[in-house]
């Protein structure tokens, strides 16, 4: 018996159809006993949607991995989708009528009493107008709209596809690889595709179908299903820069080999990776520059090839890692990352590490221990940032330093093992800014008389006030500090933008560039001056 879709295709056996809702796929067509007509048997994504595994009066007409993940339905029920170019004219193509496909009456916005105010649309027209150029579109998205394939239509979409070089083809009907190439074999311009959440059958040689994917560099596979040998499989189908592969509950990774050698960023998000023992294969793919993690379960990250100060032989080129909302809780793991040549930015929110200081002070830490870091959490690092942090890192642990066995005295600065385990970058700070003095690192009662310091404020734009010798407190925000200086002065130009020269560096200004900051912050010492300029 033949079941057929509206634009006259066959439905068949392995293809995808929704029913009042849910995924499901074709695994029987045909009559079942002592019943009339036709009937799909059919497998449900969702398990709890069926009521048998394709056994009726005793009689096997299909089978379900799930003991009860099966049903029979009546043709007539069931969405069986459109092919493809019937979804492009649709979403795409020019609407007759003035407001070019829009529902005017459902244009509105509701105030606090739930009275409508209507919204006018203006441009539509034009709009559609420019989008059913169907030739000239560069990026289509018909998600969500029960694509199957590309049906009796390969003609019509060769003839008006030519241009198409990014295509979301997510959550759709598509039941194979080869339903996916039977449609990017008539898009030559094709580099970015997104066929997640489909359920997709592998193709026996994927190497077959390279011809049909010649040109895409960009692939999402979310919420796929697909263990990562899977993903290895399907991989050789294209000359492939990106890939993002998130939502595939994937635990385990193993060595790429020859396959993604060309890629420059893998997404991995919110999969469940435990160990970055895992994320270490994919260590020697020798242009990946990007790497996402985020959303796992990983609580160490280790280079175990190399001692701290020499740069590991893993992810050589890497330059961004994102991997927030992991169990990141040492700072060992920074110390580790400091081992990568050539990283420069890093996002690590949500991590229990982020809950053992102050988030200034977390920031602070970060930035002193990973030498070439230009970019933390998305906000850049600053060399006046970086050198503020390097020599509050030196302060801060300065006395564990001395206690160790580090000394001001060049010859006899020895610290322990252990310290320099803790904090491999101090020695390298000591060298660039010295050791800490004494002073520096006495422990300051918590009193506003002993957070006093002693500052001077002068302005290069009017000399004739001269200099003023004025106590603040350590935690004054460079906000209040210039209301303080406006007050001073009687100054009125304006905003305020003020640096500080210190003592220690001659002829370095250190630009105070954010108001909701603490002066201390930026490392400022007694006797340092604040330079005003508006």
């Amino acid at each position: 018996m033949e079941v057929k879709r509206d634009d006259g295709s066959l439905l068949q056996i392995g293809h995808r159809i929704i029913c009042d809702g849910h995924f499901g796929t074709v695994r029987y067509i045909g009559e079942i006993t002592n019943t009339k007509d036709c009937w799909i048997g059919v497998e449900w994504d969702d398990s709890s949607r069926g009521k048998h595994n394709g056994i009726h009066e005793g009689k096997q007409y299909f089978s379900t991995d799930d003991p009860t993940g099966g049903s029979f339905v009546r043709p007539r029920k069931v969405k069986m989708g459109v092919s493809f170019y019937n979804a492009f004219q649709d979403r795409y193509g020019e609407e007759e009528d003035e407001e070019a496909g829009v529902i005017t009456a459902e244009l509105f916005v509701l105030d606090n009493n739930n009275k409508k105010t209507i919204v006018e649309m203006v441009g539509a027209k034009s709009v559609n107008k420019k989008q059913s150029q169907l030739d000239s579109l560069v990026e289509v998205a018909v998600r969500d709209m029960s694509v199957y394939g590309v049906g009796p239509h390969s003609s019509e979409l060769r003839t008006h596809g030519h241009s198409i070089a990014e295509l979301d083809i997510a959550h759709s009907l598509l039941p194979s690889w080869s339903a996916v190439a039977a449609i990017t074999e008539c898009l030559p311009a094709l580099m970015r595709l997104n066929v997640s959440e489909n359920k997709l059958v592998l193709p026996t040689n994927p190497v077959e179908l390279q011809s049909s994917f010649p040109c895409v560099k960009v692939l999402y596979l979310n919420r796929i299903a697909y263990n990562w040998q899977q993903i290895l499989e399907c991989s050789c189908m294209f000359p492939l820069e990106q890939l993002h592969v998130c939502f595939n509950s994937i635990t385990t990774l193993s060595d790429p080999q020859s396959h993604l050698q060309n890629l420059t960023l893998i997404n991995l998000e919110s999969n469940n990776v435990q160990s970055w023992l895992q994320v270490l294969h994919l260590s020697h793919l020798p242009k990946l520059e990007s790497l996402i993690v985020s959303d796992n379960s990983i609580d160490t990250i280790t280079f175990s090839d190399v001692g701290h100060g020499e740069t590991t032989q893993h992810f050589r080129v890497l330059k961004y890692l994102c991997i927030n909302h992991n169990k990141i809780a040492e700072w060992s793991s920074i110390n580790e990352l400091n081992k990568l040549k050539c990283l420069k930015e890093l996002k690590i929110i949500q991590n229990p590490l982020l809950n053992t200081a102050t988030p200034e002070t977390v920031r602070q830490l970060i930035v002193a221990k990973i030498a070439g870091l230009e970019h933390c959490n998305r906000t850049k690092v600053t060399k006046e940032e970086r050198r503020g942090a390097e020599i509050d890192y030196l302060k801060r642990f300065g006395q564990l330093w001395i206690k160790s066995g580090g000394s001001q005295d060049d010859k006899n600065k020895k610290p322990s093992t252990e310290f320099t385990s803790q904090h491999p970058r101090y020695q390298d700070l000591v060298r660039v800014y010295g050791p800490p003095e004494n002073s520096e690192m006495k422990q300051k009662e918590k009193s506003l008389k002993d957070s006093l310091i002693t500052i001077n404020i002068t302005s290069p734009y009017d000399p004739d006030k001269g200099t003023k010798q004025k106590k603040i407190p350590e935690t004054m925000t460079v906000q209040k500090l210039k209301a303080l200086i406006q007050k001073l002065f009687k100054w009125d130009n304006g905003e305020l933008q003020l640096s500080y020269e210190t003592k220690k560096m001659k002829k370095v200004e250190i630009e105070f560039d954010n108001d909701l900051r603490p002066i201390s912050f930026y490392s400022i010492e007694p006797g340092d001056t604040i330079l005003v300029r508006w």
